[in-house]
């Protein structure tokens, strides 16, 4: 009797170990469900963001493009402001890679060109320039956009400490300066002046930044 209780136990705690052992594998997996939610809610806020812009974004339409119900957005993200930080990250960190070109007047280049592909057209126009407008009168979503930016300039820094590590700029070069610097010129014309924003401009704009910041 004594072994078929020990027997029974054993086959328990063994079907306790699978079950949990595929729950473990099941929520890592890459590309599963949860992955291609995510990235069909994030797509189609960036699609909506760019059609109608932020203020009239709903988290009710942004679930009806993906082909989701909004209690799943709002599980994931529980605001508006949020999902916009999400969807804006991920699309910088897909059309903004940073650069590894060997050279700081490479790189900047790169940087430079890739920016302009995003917020350049007409659609990525709208798109900043609604998100910035919104920004200005919207606490939350100010809050979020000052998380993304620094960020980014967090995640782009390497650039300019390679290129001090290379001995192209000196140890004292300032990362967020040179980058502030490179992208400037490129929102002040889609911001202010709306003059166009092409690659022309963008190496113009990265070579006077590299000089400036001393690259050879």
């Amino acid at each position: 009797m004594t072994h078929i209780l020990h027997k029974r136990n054993s086959t328990c705690v063994n079907l306790f170990h699978m079950q949990s052992t595929k729950r473990r594998v099941g929520e890592q997996r890459p590309g599963g469900r949860s992955a291609r939610v995510r990235t069909s809610v994030l797509d189609a806020t960036v699609e909506l963001l760019e059609n109608v812009g932020y203020e009239r974004l709903s988290v009710e339409a942004v679930a009806a493009r993906a082909g989701v119900h909004k209690t799943t957005v709002y599980r994931r993200w529980p605001s508006k402001a949020e999902l916009v930080l999400d969807a804006s990250r991920d699309l910088s960190e897909q059309r903004i890679p940073i650069p590894d070109t060997g050279t700081l007047r490479g790189d900047l280049r790169a940087l430079a060109r890739d920016v302009v592909g995003n917020i350049g057209s007409e659609a990525g126009g709208r798109r900043s320039r609604s998100i910035v407008a919104a920004a200005a009168s919207t606490p939350e979503l100010g809050g979020a956009m000052q998380r993304f930016w620094a960020a980014r300039l967090a995640a782009t820094a390497p650039v300019v400490e390679r290129a001090i590590a290379r001995g192209e700029l000196p140890a004292t070069a300032d990362a967020n300066t040179i980058i502030e610097s490179l992208i400037g010129p490129l929102w002040v014309r889609l911001l202010l002046t709306g003059e166009d924003i092409d690659e022309a401009f963008a190496d113009r704009v990265a070579q006077l930044v590299a000089s400036g910041a001393g690259a050879p």
